[in-house]
């Protein structure tokens, strides 16, 4: 123990105290929170200095072999106590500017939890210096000894925390960009759906012989849907959770892909999900990717995707002879990048033999499974439909009263007719557990649909014709809709349609939830408030071949045509004359304004993304194009208020972004979104348009933007235009050159833009640089 460390801990403290007491005098708010941090302190300095007055007479039980401390975790608290009291200093350190220290005299930087986090983490170090003070091994008793090593225990599991915090907070922005989709939302809606005695056929069987044996180290849980597939994967994924808590050689992640989010269907989101959830067990996996991250742009904007074969090589490492990985992914059918998502799993599983593979999906024709084990939960294979029944039975308040020969009843003809699915069995009950009467719960079971499409139809024919419209169109944004909505969100949409001009109060829904009744079984609401289809079957059966000449034919959804009609919703929406003043003057109006009407954000955000799936061909130009003009408005109109939302401006930001909003013209972001033909439009009918000037916060050049983001076609029709690839971007320092000359990514080839380059230009010569 270094004598010195204690003195100068004592200082830190002391530090720390003029800082409150400098708080103290300025902030009124946080009187009581300065007042107990500074009691705690203050017995902390005092027990830091009667330690280092005896500290030239070193404690026999610090020579001892029988000592009932553990000196390892001593220097520790000491170094955690030092780097506490540091982070303490920084947050309350002064400002430099006049201004600012007037900002921080009406501000306070803990919130009640942290500061209730920091008393409490004092308390732990006191209670465990004053042991050290007061103890003799040969006098302490074993009641004391007990106590010490409780203490010892806590503050072990005190700095284990500390530490995946400070790795955390360290890595945020690393993580961030690997990362940017995360499950445990997707997790928690999954597990809710998990009763009792249901499931541990799967986790007691054909999940822990996979984990054990060596031949396959990849599983395919197939069925259709309804069956089941991502409650099992929840249970497993809560098994593993409890199985790596209990050993220090497993390392375990898992992801939901969804049809509500378009970026968790992205393989490098994927990957890069699974890479962040291992890192808090193994930090060392994110080593090679932090040296990649520290070479790259610090604006964020500016990033390439980090890509799969380096996420691979991380795991594969971490994957070492005494550690297995293990590695779940739900729903991989809904994936765009299904196949890419797919090879990488299985080149990960074949790569090394500790790693381990679970894949959920519900169509196995084209997944190549010859070295994998594939498990068909559909038809009767299932062990726990009569235990999930059983289950409703007994908890149900309705089923429960029934007499036991109808439930016997009951059950007969429900696990006849369940046919493996779930989803079928659970409404099924839903169904007759509505019911007013035995009598109609009897009529009900006979009648019961054969099949989950009968249902979903059933369903749908309940709904009111008065509520048809709305209904269909919450449906079609359900299923189609890029991000999860909200019911705010939902209900502006559904009321907006091509005649519209405003969205005033007189046409929004009342009561706002209605959609939820009218939708009942179909629609849900989850914890963070967001809308989604029931279960995913929904949109199966909303788009199959089936219901198009079904009875409930009028609720179809054309999956060909559904971006095109998202990106008219949208772009109708954007050319509202509520969004036709242009940017907002006041540095708080845009916050207001994204609050006051909630789909403005997704509008603005991804009507270019249901573009780019279906094209800018015509018709689609001429409703960009009139979107684009409102630009010569004042304000610069409707294109005014998109780019300001596009650009989350702030009360920060809000002067850099309104020059932004002046100075870019929509060549920049016809570019920057890969909109060809809109491109072409633009160059012909303003031959005397600046085609290098800059745009955006960075006043980047509409061919490096487009170049960045790969889109070639866009980079073409540029520098024929006489766009020049050589301007240097401000953000990165690289120019298109640049970019030409970078290693191919698995995503997209950059090597496609040399044929582009190669023709004759004046900056042609710098190619070969």
């Amino acid at each position: 123990m270094d004598p010195i460390s204690i003195t100068g801990l004592v200082i830190e403290v002391s530090r720390v105290l003029s800082s409150l007491i400098r708080y103290a005098k300025t902030v009124q708010a946080a009187k009581s929170e300065i007042r107990k941090l500074s009691e705690e302190l203050f017995a902390l300095k005092g027990i830091l200095e009667h330690l280092a007055a005896q500290i030239d007479d070193v404690p026999k039980w610090q020579e001892s072999e029988t000592c009932p401390f553990d000196r390892d975790v001593m220097a520790r608290v000491l170094r955690t106590t030092d780097e506490f009291l540091q982070s303490l200093l920084m947050d309350l350190k002064t400002a430099e500017s006049k201004f600012e220290r007037l900002k921080q005299t009406l501000k306070w930087p803990f919130t009640q939890t942290e500061v209730s986090e920091h008393l409490i983490r004092l308390e732990r170090v006191k209670s465990w210096l004053i042991l050290v003070l007061i103890a003799d091994h040969k006098s302490v008793d074993r009641e004391m000894q007990h106590e010490i090593r409780d203490l010892t225990n806590t503050l072990k599991e005190d700095l284990q925390i500390r530490f995946q915090e400070r790795n955390k907070l360290a890595n945020r922005e690393l993580l961030k960009w690997i990362a940017p989709v995360n499950p445990e939302s997707s997790h928690l809606r999954a597990s809710k759906k998990q009763r009792n005695g249901t499931g541990r056929w799967f986790v007691d069987g054909h999940l822990k012989t996979f984990l054990s044996q060596d031949e396959n180290r990849a599983f395919f849980l197939f069925g259709k849907s309804g069956t089941g597939k991502t409650t099992l994967f929840a249970q497993a994924a809560d098994e593993l959770t409890y199985m790596t808590s209990q050993s220090q050689h497993m390392g375990f992640a898992y992801f939901y892909c969804t049809i509500s989010d378009f970026a968790s269907q992205n393989a490098g989101n994927v990957l890069g999900s699974l890479v962040a959830q291992l890192s808090g067990t193994f930090p060392s996996i994110l080593d090679e990717i932090r040296s990649i991250y520290n070479k790259g742009p610090s604006n964020q904007a500016r990033r390439f995707p980090i890509e799969l074969s380096v996420l691979e090589a991380a795991i594969v490492k971490t994957a070492s002879e005494k550690t297995k990985i293990v590695l779940l992914v739900d729903a991989i059918n809904e994936s765009h990048d299904m196949q890419l998502l797919e090879a990488s799993l299985l080149r990960l599983a074949s790569l090394s033999t500790n790693v381990r593979v679970l894949i959920t999906t519900t169509n196995m024709n084209h997944i190549k499974h010859h070295n994998a084990s594939v498990l068909n939960i559909s038809g009767n294979s299932r062990g726990d439909i009569g235990a999930f029944i059983k289950y409703r039975l007994e908890t149900d308040d309705m089923l429960r009263t029934l007499a036991p020969e109808f439930q016997a009843e009951i059950e007969y003809t429900l696990r006849r007719n369940a046919d493996g699915s779930f989803r079928w069995l659970q409404l099924s009950l839903d169904n007759l557990s509505t019911q007013r009467s035995v009598r109609a719960m009897r009529q009900a079971l006979k009648n019961l649909p054969s099949t989950l499409r009968e249902t979903y139809a059933n369903m749908l024919e309940r709904i009111a014709p008065d509520d048809w419209k709305i209904a269909r169109e919450a449906l079609f944004w359900l299923s189609f809709a890029k991000l999860p909505l909200t019911l705010n969100s939902l209900n502006e949409i559904v009321v907006t349609d091509e005649t519209s001009t405003t969205l005033d109060e007189d046409m929004m829904l009342v009561p706002p939830h209605i959609l939820l009744e009218i939708c009942q079984g179909l629609i849900t609401e989850d914890q963070d408030g967001c809308l989604n289809l029931a279960h995913a079957s929904v949109k199966d059966f909303l788009t199959s071949d089936w219901i198009r000449s079904s009875r409930v034919q009028y609720f179809s959804l054309d999956p060909t045509t559904a971006d095109l009609k998202a990106m008219h919703g949208c772009l109708t929406y954007l050319g509202l004359d509520n969004f036709a003043q242009g940017y907002l003057t006041s540095p708080k109006d845009p916050a207001k304004l994204r609050k006051n009407h909630p789909f403005l954000t997704y509008a603005a955000n991804f009507w270019p993304q249901h573009g780019a799936s279906c094209g800018y061909g015509d018709p689609k130009q001429e409703m960009i194009h009139k979107f684009f003009a409102t630009r010569s408005l004042p304000g610069r109109g409707n294109y005014g208020t998109w780019i300001q939302v596009l650009l989350r401006t702030t009360a920060n930001s809000y002067t850099e972004d309104t020059v932004v909003i002046d100075g870019t013209y929509p060549l920049y972001y016809a570019a920057s979104f890969g909109m060809a033909p809109v491109v072409k439009t633009i160059l012909a009918s303003e031959p005397d348009i600046d085609i290098n000037a800059p745009g955006g916060r960075s006043g980047a050049t509409a061919v490096w933007i487009a170049s960045l983001r790969f889109y070639f076609e866009v980079v073409d029709i540029l520098i024929r235009a006489g766009a020049d690839p050589s301007i240097r971007d401000p953000g990165t320092g690289l120019n298109v050159l640049d970019l030409s000359r970078m290693a191919p990514t698995r995503y997209r080839n950059n090597l496609g833009l040399r044929p582009i380059l190669a023709r004759p230009a004046p900056w042609n010569e710098k190619l070969g640089k």
